[in-house]
Formats: C-alpha cells, structure tokens, sequence
C-alpha cells in the first residue's frame, strides 16, 4: 500500500463533499481508485457498493468492514467533511489496497455506504448481508480527543438510539385583542417543556435517556394575530432500544393528552431514526485483543446507523483516537488528520489477519 496515494484520495474526498442522498461524485471517485489500485469485484449494494476479495472455498468466516462516505449538510446550505467520513473511506480502501495480491483465507468484502447522518444509508445497504455470507461484520469512528489511534469499544451498546421527533401542535387563530375567541397552543407547550425533564429522568430506565430540545416556533411575526400553531422540534437518545420506544412513547401520550385537554390538533413526525449500535461480546472482544483496544465505561452518546447491520450480523463497532487536540466532531474546526489513516488500516488488518 502507498500511503502516499491514500493521503491523496482523502483529500480529493474533503475537497468534493457531498451531504447524504447526494453522493454520486464520491461514490465514483471511490469505485474508479478501487478498479485503478485493485482487482477487487466492484457491486452495488443499495445506493452504495461493495468490493469483494474471494477466495477458493471462503475460507474462515467472511468478514465485512464499512465505512461511511457523505459529508454533514451545513445549515447554510452546502456540505462539509466535518465528521470524518473522507478519511473513514480513504482507510478502508487503504485496507483494500493492503491486502491485494495476499491469501487471508477468507472472503472480505469491503462495504462503502452512503447517508450515514440520516441514519438513511445502512438499511439500503443491508441488501450485502442477503447477497453474501457474511459472518462478521466490523467498522470504526474517528474518537476526536483520544490519543491518535487509540482503539476503544465495549461489549453491548457501544453508541446509543436517537431519533428526531416534530410535535405539531394546531388551533384557532384570532385578532390578538380577542385571545378568548381563538385557541391557542401557548400552555400546552409551556406544559409539555416542563414535564420533558421527568419524562427522561434516568432512574426510569435500564440506561442512559435524554430529551434535547432542539427547537420550539409558535406562531408568527404580527403584532395583531394571537398565535394558532406550534412545532416542538426534540431528540430522543437513549442506551437501549427498549428505553427509547418507552420514552417516545410517553413523549407522545403527553403531548397528545395535552393537546386535547386544549381543543387542539396533534400530529408528530419521525425522522433520523438511528438504532443503538449493540456489539456482540466475542466480537468486541475480538477488537479489544487484536487491536490492543482500551474497554470504554459508558456508551457513546452521538448514534450510528451501523446498528442496523448488528441486527443482522454478529459484528462490532469501535472508535480510534483522532489526537488530544483534534478539534470535537461537527465543529468548524475540524478535519479528519492524515496521521489516522495508517492506525486505521492497522487496526482493519489486524482483524482480517
């Protein structure tokens, strides 16, 4: 493997970011460097791909390892490589690369997947899983703030269950001077902020829950006209699956309580569903003796559609040390450092050999 050649495809990935759903020009740059540097079998799968290494007979248990490829759409339109995703699919075809011309004595196949933020990107992509024998099945994040290449996972949830909910909350509007003629939605949100807290209360569950408020619009921008309608805009996160159907579930009972205790009209919408990213024991352990992995105590906190595939296949996701003074994830000062990639094909090697 050129590391050299690996360097340069990340950063001709950071240069072209495209946001989830729209990555036709990173998938081609990623498909044309495998077909240049290997003779891996190049497949669709879902609105990503896959290459395949094969061996006479499969060999061991086949293994698959992923990596995400789109970048975070930015509030002011556009998109940016501000999670790390380019170096994430710079690494794993660095890995591709590594193992061309080599016998492993198995079958790999290596899995590129698209809108990871969504949470949209996996389950199009677990037509693999029904296509191939598929053992195991293994990817890596980034970890910003860890020393650079440090491997850490868990065995059981290693990154937890979110979802993004809009609570629509409709009534009557009316001239501000008459509020008593219209209905307005005012106390059932202020109702519904102050019970979000108990209603996410950890002691109620088997792991960590949160309720974040991401956003709250009610009504307009007139003087004159009392407000009618209103969006409570929340993300739910929790350890397990289970406490997170739980949590939704009484968020919506509430809401729904309130809203008729109101006279008004309800509605909610669902959207970046992620489920909890569980990891097989032998397989988390298997990560922690290979890669000379350090145990985290807690779950992380952000989710990963890479979950979907530890539904499937026994597999497990682990994180590895961008540096201590990477700037965190999401923020505008961040980039994936070429100093990873090396670490990252390592550790990929490592539970291929």
């Amino acid at each position: 493997m050129e590391l050299s050649d690996i360097r340069a495809l990340r950063l001709a990935l950071h240069d072209c970011p495209e946001p989830s759903g729209q990555e036709d020009r990173t998938r081609a740059m990623l498909m044309k460097f495998l077909s240049s540097h290997t003779t891996l079998e190049l497949h669709p799968c879902g609105a990503g791909f896959y290459a395949a290494h094969r061996e006479p007979g499969g060999g061991k248990s086949p293994i698959a390892l992923r990596a995400d490829y789109d970048a975070l759409a930015l509030p002011e339109g556009g998109a940016a490589h501000l999670c790390g995703h380019d170096g994430h699919a710079a690494a794993l075809c660095g890995t591709a690369l590594s193992i061309q011309g080599e016998a492993l004595g198995r079958d790999v196949f290596f899995l590129f997947q698209p809108a990871e933020e969504t949470g949209a990107g996996a389950l199009d992509c677990l037509e693999l899983f029904r296509r191939e024998r598929v053992a195991q099945v293994y990817g890596a994040h980034n970890l910003p703030g860890v020393p650079l290449g440090q491997v850490l996972t868990r065995p059981g949830t290693f990154a937890c269950a979110s979802q993004g909910v809009t609570l629509s909350l409709l009534g009557r509007p009316t001239h501000a001077a008459y509020p008593e003629h219209g209905l307005s939605p005012a106390q059932a949100v202020g109702r519904l902020l102050c019970a979000l807290p108990a209603l996410a209360d950890p002691s109620r569950f088997g792991g960590m829950a949160l309720c974040t408020v991401i956003g709250v619009e009610m009504g307009g921008r007139s003087f004159g006209a009392a407000a009618a309608q209103a969006q409570v805009r929340l993300t739910l996160r929790a350890e397990l699956d289970r406490d997170l159907e739980t949590l939704h579930s009484d968020i919506l009972q509430l809401a729904g309580s309130l809203a008729a205790e109101y006279g008004l009209a309800f509605s909610c919408q669902v959207q970046d569903v992620f489920p909890a990213t569980v990891n097989d024991p032998g397989c988390a352990q298997r990560v922690l003796d290979c890669c000379c992995g350090g145990l985290l105590d807690a779950p992380m906190r952000w989710s990963e559609d890479f979950g979907h595939y530890l539904r499937l296949c026994p597999g497990a996701f682990f994180g590895i040390g961008a540096g201590e003074g990477c700037p965190p994830l999401h923020t505008a000062g961040y980039q994936y450092p070429d100093a990873l990639l090396e670490p990252t094909v390592a550790a990929f090697r490592a539970l291929l050999n």
